[in-house]
């Protein structure tokens, strides 16, 4: 497991990869928004800076739990008081799955685990009737989940301008971390609309 550093703005790993930059804020803030809209129970899976968190924490949803697996991340959320403000769970998600109750909402933005073969077991699992799912995705990861997702769940999209907020360089080799010309960001719902008959 790579090591990760904070900065002001960002979360890096030692390979130099952004795992997660302040200019997110405006996403962040529309996904919590839509998360805590039934003010029942949230999972959020990743924890990065803590930007989500922190707008999940200030709309008081019912309960609050955050999965982290990564030891730098996990002492930030110490350093920072996580532990007296939400539920916290420290591992792998994919190893709780079946072992932590069920939420009217999950989200998940975690970095470089495997996600794909282990959502739909959670979403069955952990995830109430009418409650709803989303993630950080991208195009390619978020066709294989909708290949993969059961007859049972319906799903939609928001969007939110771009209007210049992704900045242009994201990397020392000019990759981008996620596509500066967008247009527009699309945050997927998916919504369990019955229990699937096993």
């Amino acid at each position: 497991m790579p090591e990760y550093t904070y900065t002001k703005d960002q979360l890096t790993s030692s390979g130099g990869s952004s795992v997660m930059m302040d200019w997110e804020r405006p996403i962040m803030k529309k996904v919590a928004e839509l998360i805590t809209e039934s003010k029942g129970d949230v999972l959020n899976i990743g924890f990065g800076l803590g930007i989500v968190d922190g707008y999940i924490n200030a709309l008081n949803p019912k309960s609050h739990t955050i999965i982290e697996c990564h030891p730098d991340v996990i002492n930030h959320i110490n350093e920072t008081g996580w532990k007296t403000k939400a539920n916290i769970i420290e591992g792998k998600w994919q190893d709780f799955i079946g072992k932590m109750g069920s939420f009217d909402s999950i989200y998940m933005d975690t970095w470089g685990d495997v996600r794909v073969p282990h959502i739909n077991n959670l979403i069955e699992n952990h995830l109430n009737v009418s409650g709803i799912f989303s993630i950080w995705h991208t195009d390619l990861e978020f066709d294989m989940i909708l290949d993969k997702l059961p007859n049972n769940y319906k799903v939609s999209y928001v969007y939110l301008e771009n209007n210049n907020l992704i900045p242009k360089i994201q990397h020392n080799n000019n990759d981008y971390y996620i596509d500066p010309s967008l247009e527009k960001i699309t945050i997927p719902i998916i919504k369990k609309t019955k229990v699937m008959r096993k």
